[in-house]
């Protein structure tokens, strides 16, 4: 979706602080190019405090309502009091397809950081005139408030997100396991296979997304932040108001360091010093979380939360965090739950955090609608003028990533049907159980168990290639990443085709026949499986197309080409292209281009014995194969990702090509000789002795 933006800046004269509401004051608001406006508020502030008690939910519902209405007018005014906003948002909803509108709020006045302005309904001529501003349906607007003094013209947004989870439950009971799911959920696209019984590898693999403290402590927070590694910061506690000398003070109520049954009141500026402290690497540097999200719940009987939405963001914002998310009112449990699952979702996968917030309004009016959730939700924001292009090459990264997660589990799950496997999969409840079961019961319920996780597999696989295409169709900039996009669609499908088959030659469903072929039952997953592999061609060629230097992607499209047409529909031309290019990326200096061109090669090798006109004398063949996994072997050493890869290709031809081979050309009544002569099992007999030069690695299981 493109986007629009409309700059809204309210001026006054004097310090930021110190200052009252009031309708004496005046301000000076400027928008675009058009004519200051000079705007006052309708109200003084100790009456505004009177209004914002229905907003903490001390008055009925009736009241409250009544009060929403009166302050969402209010806000409604001192907008439409702004001639140069009327006539752009008119401008917004003037297209055939209005685009989404980021309104900005730039704030030098802290007094104005207590209006509800997300609150405000449409003044006429505004779009959905009478409608709520933030949930018109007709053109979308995301309403941020800015610190005139806080930019990011030199943000990076983060391509690989790690968040930091800080809870605390000093002021009260939180919705923590809630909170937990929500972001767990959010991160397990990219949690790569992990045995769940095993709590150590467990919290490893989780920990490489997401750390958890669930006893959030000053000491704690500055000792998790000074690593510097946390791109977004969840912090789940409640918003605590206090009196002093001073006056009325807002903060968050976290664990004492030293008493943690006790209740340490951590202001604003405060919490800023301790998410940017110095990097225990670097100690002139300070640490700088791109996101902050601040879900500070409350019961309803305990103080205001106004200073978490109000103060402490806007205090956080000051400091230099670009993003801050947070409550200006108290927030339900649910609504809270529901801002951490639809804000990590959207801008983990690589959002444009402005049509995250637009979602997020709408979700909260949905799924929790006896609350006033959906307003309370403020955003403080700087992003940089190139935010749109950072965020498409975000969206291919962390869409690659899915996908790489997505291969990891089909890999796990293509591997399932031994032994070792299939009883590490029982779980202890049918261990338990084993001496009163047949072993036929057994093998059925370890099927059953396998069957799942192929499911599961493919739903996974499913949708990371979802996630891909939508990034292509979506993405015009940043063309020269798009060849790895479509190499990684063609691996996505491959390994699909691959759960696919594991499917459609499953000894338990041999009820769901519908052919018979070399004696396996052939249900209607080899279909799918066939459709996969087409779709995995398309995408090599299409890898190629744009980039005609990746030799691998030319190999691996000769390969599916000899599986689903025959070796026949292999070029000699091909061929000897891929070997060209890959023997001039061995003389290159890039060290992986060189292990994978010697990849390249030995599969190559292979496919020789299967295209007629290149069929060649075998034990030169073998000699050339065992020549190249020498040097590859020298060139990366045993445990590495090009040999782990080098050997799942080579596994294909024996445990999948071959015999999907045999089905496809049976499918297209084409020939196929199986006969130990015939070019496939002499092809497999070749790749069987390259996995016997090859060793097992270990790192990447």
């Amino acid at each position: 979706m493109s986007m629009r933006t409309v700059t809204l800046e309210f001026l006054r004269h004097g310090p930021p602080h110190n200052q009252l509401l009031s309708p004496l004051t005046r301000y000076m608001v400027l928008c675009g190019n058009h004519q200051a406006a000079d705007v006052s508020v309708g109200f003084e502030h100790a009456q505004f405090l009177t209004k914002l008690r229905a907003f903490q939910y001390r008055e009925t519902d009736v009241n409250r309502e009544m009060q929403t209405a009166e302050t969402a007018a209010q806000m409604s005014s001192i907008l439409a009091a702004v001639p140069g906003l009327v006539a752009e948002l008119a401008d917004s909803a003037a297209g055939a397809r209005p685009a989404l509108t980021h309104l900005r709020l730039i704030l030098s006045a802290n007094e104005l950081a207590l209006l509800p302005f997300e609150l405000a309904n449409a003044a006429s001529a505004f779009p959905g005139a009478g409608q709520s501003l933030a949930l018109q349906p007709h053109v979308p607007i995301c309403i941020t408030r800015e610190v005139r003094r806080v930019s990011a013209p030199y943000l990076r947004w983060p391509s690989t997100p790690k968040i930091l989870f800080a809870a605390s439950s000093a002021g009260g009971p939180i919705p923590l396991d809630a909170h937990m799911l929500a972001l767990r959920r959010a991160i397990d696209p990219w949690l790569f296979h992990f045995e769940y019984e095993d709590e150590e590898v467990r919290r490893r693999t989780i920990d490489e997304h997401i750390r958890v403290l669930t006893d959030a402590s000053v000491q704690a927070l500055v000792k998790e932040c000074a690593s510097g590694n946390y791109t977004h910061i969840h912090l789940l506690a409640h918003g605590v108001e206090r009196e002093s000398e001073y006056g009325r003070r807002y903060g968050l109520a976290l664990h004492d360091s030293q008493d943690p049954a006790a209740v340490d009141f951590v202001e604003g500026s405060r919490l800023a010093a301790l998410l940017r402290p110095s990097l225990r690497a670097h100690t002139e540097d300070l640490a700088l979380p791109t996101v902050v999200t601040l879900a500070s719940c409350d019961s309803g009987s305990v103080g205001s939360v106004v200073g978490a939405g109000a103060s402490i963001a806007h205090a956080l914002h000051e400091a230099g965090i670009p993003l801050v998310v947070a409550s200006q009112f108290p927030l339900s449990f649910a609504g809270s739950v529901v801002m951490a699952e639809v804000l990590y979702e959207g801008l983990l996968e690589g959002g444009d955090p402005r049509a995250v917030l637009v979602r997020l309004r709408r979700e909260l009016v949905a799924r929790v609608p006896r609350t006033h959730d959906w307003a309370s939700v403020v955003a403080y924001a700087s992003f940089p003028q190139d935010l749109e292009r950072q965020l498409s090459i975000v969206r291919i990264r962390q869409a690659s990533r899915r996908i790489e997660a997505a291969l990891n589990h089909a890999d796990f799950v293509t591997k399932g049907d031994s032994e070792r496997m299939k009883k590490r999969k029982m779980g202890p409840e049918l261990q338990t159980n084993s001496k009163t079961m047949t072993e036929a019961t057994l093998e059925r319920l370890r099927e059953a168990t396998l069957e799942r996780l192929r499911e599961a597999t493919l739903e996974r696989l499913r949708d990371a290639i979802r996630r891909m295409e939508d990034v292509l169709s979506t993405s015009s900039e940043e063309k020269e990443q798009q060849y790895e996009v479509y190499g990684l669609l063609a691996s996505a499908e491959k390994r699909r085709s691959q759960v696919f088959w594991r499917l459609a030659t499953h000894p338990t469903l041999a009820q769901l026949q519908t052919q018979t072929f070399t004696g396996l039952p052939i249900p209607h997953y080899a279909s799918k499986a066939i459709d996969s592999l087409r779709k995995a061609l398309e995408a090599y060629r299409r890898c190629f197309a744009l980039d005609r230097s990746q030799a691998w992607a030319l190999v691996q499209a000769m390969a599916l080409t000899a599986v689903l047409d025959g070796g026949e529909a292999i070029t000699r031309d091909e061929w000897e292209l891929s070997r060209l290019l890959s023997e001039e990326d061995l003389k290159g200096d890039d060290r992986q281009r060189r292990a994978w061109a010697r990849s390249n090669l030995i599969e190559l090798e292979l496919l020789a014995g299967l295209v007629p006109v290149l069929i060649a004398d075998s034990s030169r063949q073998k000699a050339n194969i065992a020549d190249q996994i020498k040097e590859l072997l020298r060139a990366v050493g045993i445990n590495s990702p090009e040999i782990h890869s080098t050997r799942r290709q080579l596994e294909r031809y024996e445990e999948f090509f071959y015999q999907i081979a045999s089905y496809a050309a049976s499918s297209a009544k084409r020939s196929f000789d199986d006969s130990p002569q015939g070019p496939w099992p002499q092809t497999v007999s070749a790749s069987s002795g390259a996995l016997d030069l090859l060793p097992e690695t270990t790192r990447f299981e």
